[in-house]
């Protein structure tokens, strides 16, 4: 069983080192199984040429014949080395900006589970309706507010735009836990019920973003993204700058957790609700400040998601949903660090499985990941056992 580890020791209030060593030991693993099975795989792709080269010259002589294969041979090892370890280099880059994008997205639905014991199946919501919110607040069409048959254009900028719906998505947290979680809460509903009521408002909500936006793509920026070669990889402009927000967002949330008082609080409610709340510690206040935090984040996640996709649906998020569980729970559930490595993996292997794959399978591959990392580590990678019994 996962223990949530959002308190720490409160007179070093630092990381384990043991805790960084196991993410990178798992990060180096995956990186050298995913090279070898590459460079397992080139030999395969030079015979392929090779036997074709035969093929095509079994008409001519056989002096003609030997030379040609062993042009073709070489012309094959050339483009199984250079561009294949481009590709190599490339996709892994790729899962990395999946990843820290996954990452953000992902924070907020382990510290909700962190202090509330909650798994929220509407979280993938969230990540729709920050990116359907910028959309709406940026796009020079006309829009409409549900229920009122009025339209008009706003047309803002994109940053204005994206601060917005970031704002209006931290208010919808604040809103659920104050009229639905809260109440549930006091009247001691257990975790299951309050996790089906969940998976119902994950339905009504992706019907009602559905039925404001529609079901089409929509993009939140019209500009083609200039792309940096970088020798052995290219990485767009807007990715870059999606990496930077990401980066800080992450950063600024583990100085929040580690380094504030109600950063601390909110450790203490994770790890001990009732001891909290008996130093005087306002539960339902840090709480609900999670929620707000946690929907907030997720908007932002959807952002940038949806810039890196160059398009936003109603239905991102219920895509992501399971990505989402999977990195909270391979990290380490309720780990306050736990959402950033297992979404590190779970993008890298995402993105490095469409080498040998289909597109269609990346996301059971990750799936994959996480079964057999839970059977060697039912904790997570960050996670700590508990003694049950």
């Amino acid at each position: 069983m996962a223990q949530s580890n959002l308190g720490g020791d409160p007179l070093t209030n630092r990381v384990d080192r043991r805790v960084i060593h196991r993410a990178l030991v798992v990060l180096v693993v995956a990186a050298a199984a995913f090279f070898l099975l590459t460079a397992m795989g080139s030999p395969a792709l030079a015979d392929t040429a090779i036997a074709s080269s035969h093929a095509s010259a079994a008409a001519g002589d056989a002096s003609a014949t030997a030379t040609q294969t062993i042009s073709i041979h070489a012309e094959a090892a050339d483009a199984t080395t250079a561009p294949g370890d481009n590709r190599v280099i490339q996709q892994l880059v790729n899962g990395l900006v999946f990843g820290l994008l996954l990452a953000l997205a992902s924070v907020g639905l382990s510290l909700i589970y962190g202090t509330t014991g909650l798994s929220n199946f509407a979280h993938g919501e969230q990540v729709s309706l920050g990116a359907l919110l910028c959309f709406f607040f940026t796009t020079q069409q006309p829009v409409s507010l549900p229920l009122i048959p009025v339209e008009f254009t706003i047309g803002w900028p994109l940053v204005p735009s994206a601060i917005a719906a970031v704002a209006v998505a931290a208010g919808t947290g604040w809103l659920q836990d104050r009229f639905l979680w809260s109440p549930l809460r006091r009247r001691r509903v257990s975790i299951v019920q309050q996790m089906i009521v969940s998976i119902g408002l994950s339905l009504a909500l992706v019907n009602f973003i559905q039925w404001w936006f529609g079901a089409e793509r929509q993009r939140l920026t019209t500009s083609i993204d200039t792309r940096l070669d970088l020798g052995m990889f290219s990485i767009g402009q807007s990715t870059l700058w999606s990496l930077l927000i990401s980066l800080l967002c992450l950063g600024g949330v583990a100085f929040f957790l580690m380094r504030t008082r109600t950063g601390r609080a909110t450790r203490a409610v994770s790890d001990n609700p009732s001891l909290a709340s008996a130093s005087g510690i306002r539960v339902d206040k840090v709480v609900r400040l999670v929620w707000v935090l946690a929907t907030g984040l997720a908007a932002v996640g959807g952002i940038l998601l949806a810039l890196y996709d160059n398009a936003a649906a109603f239905d991102v998020g219920a895509r992501l949903l399971l990505l989402m569980f999977a990195a909270v729970t391979l990290g380490g559930l309720g780990h306050p660090f736990g959402a950033l490595v297992g979404s590190l993996v779970i993008g890298v292997a995402v993105e490095m499985s469409t080498l040998w794959v289909g597109t269609d399978l990346k996301y059971a591959v990750a799936l994959g990941i996480l079964i057999l990392v839970l059977l060697v580590r039912p904790q997570g990678i960050l996670g700590r056992a508990e003694r049950v019994g």
